[in-house]
């Protein structure tokens, strides 16, 4: 079926200071309804997007890079809330998604402080590979580097595991040493273990609580709050869980 005709849902969220009442966004969010993974909005995504709200001053001049972004919920609050430097990417099939979204919540054309690009996880030497990404960014955005990435279920597909972390390596390792991996997963096997991969690839990682930005799953679930028009079944939030993953 074309891109065009596809059954698409546009939904809002906003984010709002609980101190200061006046720092408010609202994102604007077009779920295509296709098997693809990156045309929902995944409960992970959720998380990520409070994480990068409560935090937004951390990230404030900083360069961003969204891995696996889909429908790209967490670069939207950072470009409208920040003067962030976002890369926004996902495969090749996805990116339509992505500008798509940039276009519903006009950022569209800010090509100052954002870039869509296509990558593919583990890949080296080709268009859509990572040291592809980081070559076009130094030459776009010289002087610069990536401060951040992040991720919003980046952990779904076993078979990927690796090739994710391969790719983050090479930002960490060959890039900026003292850049930063933050990433949601939904835990949906306990026999899921990505630790070997972390010492093989020379990482570490600890788990950040959803404490710890005061994550609030009833505005994603209370079917009264009308701050999100997404909603999820209760319970689902509670097995979503993020990790800071960084240089070992």
């Amino acid at each position: 079926m074309n891109h065009a005709l596809k059954r698409r849902s546009i939904k809002r969220i906003s984010f709002c200071d609980d101190i200061n009442e006046h720092q408010k966004i609202n994102v604007y969010i077009q779920e295509v309804l296709d098997a693809a993974y990156g045309c929902y909005i995944w409960p992970s995504s959720l998380v990520m997007s409070e994480f990068v709200w409560h935090y937004r001053h951390q990230f404030e001049n900083k360069t961003v890079l969204e891995v696996g972004a889909g429908t790209s919920l967490p670069s939207l609050v950072l470009s409208k809330s920040t003067n962030a430097c976002s890369i926004i990417s996902d495969a090749p099939n996805i990116i339509p998604i992505i500008c798509d979204c940039l276009q519903l919540n006009k950022l569209n054309g800010c090509t100052d402080k954002i870039r869509v690009q296509a990558l593919e996880w583990g890949k080296f030497n080709e268009n859509t590979s990572i040291d592809r990404l980081i070559d076009d960014f130094k030459n776009d955005w010289p002087n610069t580097r990536i401060d951040f990435i992040l991720g919003s279920d980046t952990f779904y597909e076993p078979s990927q595991f690796e090739n994710l972390l391969v790719s983050v390596s090479f930002i960490i390792h060959n890039h900026n040493s003292q850049c930063k991996f933050f990433t949601t997963y939904q835990e949906r096997s306990t026999k899921r273990n990505i630790q070997y991969l972390l010492d093989k690839w020379g990482l570490k990682c600890k788990m950040i609580s959803k404490d710890s930005f005061c994550f609030d799953e009833l505005k994603y679930i209370d079917a009264e709050d009308v701050t999100s028009e997404v909603k999820v079944n209760a319970g689902t939030l509670a097995s979503v869980f993020i990790l800071e993953i960084d240089k070992k």
